[in-house]
């Protein structure tokens, strides 16, 4: 089982902290599978949809273990690409503490793209902090349709998690110094910007800081990490913590996830972490 959103939530879940997702699934054995095990990892599923006209999405991966991997998705008409706005338990959303959102969902359809900006509007009106990760995903939509989009959308975050390797794609700027000028171009005053096994870079109006990441000589499984990074950043934000050690938590998850196989199969508990942390002589000052 896989999906950025559900990633999260279960690695939120996982670090002791409580997490709900917001879904639809189809009436049939995928969807009952998803189910089930969302609920056994203590993710609040008050939230998801049974469709009984369209299935659950389904999308196949590809693993390499050198050379690029693929992934198919099979998700056009599934259950959740007809979510819309209405699906929305506004008093849901007003009640958390974080909103966190993807750029996969605006990409799977016109109702999907209006569900995640009223999820946004409901969430920055009752003062709940929005992060979004643009996870740019070519298959599912090309750079010129998502662009204008995903610009708009962040704009409206808190907090972007800004992949070098999506961007790359989506703007055709690989160089760490353009992105970093692109994103404070479009009006973001604190930049996030995820390097892989590099770590990530903090950079404000007036400061440019390199978070170290871990490097891993043989990576396992190269799906979910920055979705991993998302639950590290996430947990650190809601620990209370400074921005550099909410970054730096999220570079551990994912230097933790990217050695183990699978998707939520890959997330820590905090044992798991500090462990790792503590192999990696940890230090945040």
């Amino acid at each position: 089982m896989g999906g950025a959103e559900s990633t999260v939530a279960v690695g939120v879940a996982r670090l002791g902290r409580s997490a709900g997702w917001i879904s639809c699934l189809g009436d049939d054995e995928f969807g009952k599978y998803v189910l089930n095990i969302m609920q056994g990892e203590r993710v609040d599923t008050s939230q998801v949809k049974v469709s009984s006209t369209s299935p659950t999405g389904v999308f196949f991966r590809e693993n390499r273990v050198s050379g690029p991997s693929s992934v198919y998705y099979y998700r056009r008409n599934s259950a959740f690409s007809h979510m819309s706005p209405s699906d929305l338990d506004e008093d849901y959303i007003a009640g958390a503490k974080i909103l966190h959102i993807t750029g996969i969902t605006p990409g799977l359809s016109t109702s999907c793209r209006e569900t995640v900006i009223r999820a946004i509007d409901v969430a920055r009106a009752n003062g709940v902090c929005v992060v979004l990760d643009p996870n740019y995903r070519a298959k599912v939509w090309s750079a010129e349709e998502a662009r204008p989009h995903l610009e708009s959308l962040m704009l409206r975050a808190d907090y972007v998690l800004a992949g070098q390797e999506d961007f790359a794609k989506l703007t055709g700027m690989s160089c760490e110094k353009e992105l970093l000028a692109y994103l404070h171009g479009l009006g973001l005053t604190e930049v996030i910007l995820k390097l892989g096994r590099d770590g990530a870079i903090l950079s404000t109006q007036d400061n440019v800081e390199h978070i170290t990441g871990y490097l891993v000589d043989r990576p396992v499984d190269r799906f979910g990490v920055g979705d991993s990074f998302a639950v590290g950043f996430l947990v650190g934000l809601l620990n209370n913590s400074p921005l550099r050690e909410a970054i730096a938590l999220g570079n551990a998850v994912a230097g933790w996830s990217i050695r183990l196989p699978g998707n939520i199969e890959a997330l820590p508990d905090w044992s798991d972490l500090e462990q790792f942390r503590s192999d990696h002589n940890f230090v945040v000052r």
